[in-house]
């Protein structure tokens, strides 16, 4: 029997940060237009980001986290992939997906949040990940959907913008039950 390969589908492949990673993610992480989404407030050094890549050891049940870089077939990375705040006695976790602003409305999201999902059901055993996004996020809303994903609730007035606040929304993939 062969075995499926589990972080890629053929055209994405989820992978661990490399060193050679710091400069699009020095990049990625210091765009501030995008510090809403990530809950950033100040920017990262290129050192920060260098020991992050250096020190990475992938093992989500220490750290309570993973990042996977997205890379084409042609290994080019066009974003990154989160498993965060992960909850081993629930076996849950949220999940988060960037993708590079030119890369953005071609399905590459889509895509990386399916292996992630595959990843966390069959390589730790997590029975449910949690994903919340600006309601105003038509892309990521739909995205989400595509992947499974429920609307479970709505969080108000969650993002800060200045001195405004928006609501989220709670999305939810539960694993069948085997």
């Amino acid at each position: 029997m062969i075995q499926e390969e589990i972080l890629s589908d053929g055209t994405l492949t989820l992978r661990a940060v490399e060193l050679s990673d710091v400069d699009i993610l020095y990049r990625w992480e210091n765009d501030t237009t995008q510090w809403i989404t990530n809950n950033a407030f100040a920017p990262y050094s290129r050192k920060q980001l260098w020991d992050y890549a250096n020190n990475y050891d992938g093992d989500i049940f220490k750290s309570r986290n993973i990042r996977f870089m997205i890379a084409t077939d042609n290994n080019i990375c066009i974003g990154t992939a989160d498993l965060y705040d992960f909850d081993p006695a629930n076996n849950r976790a949220f999940a988060g997906i960037y993708i590079s602003k030119s890369e953005r409305g071609l399905g590459y999201a889509v895509r990386a949040m399916k292996i992630l999902v595959n990843y966390a059901k069959t390589c730790i055993g997590m029975k449910q990940i949690a994903a919340i996004t600006d309601a105003s996020n038509d892309g990521s809303i739909k995205m989400l959907e595509k992947c499974g994903f429920s609307c479970c609730g709505t969080l108000k007035s969650w993002i800060r913008q200045g001195s405004q606040y928006r609501d989220a929304l709670l999305f939810q993939h539960v694993a069948n039950d085997m």
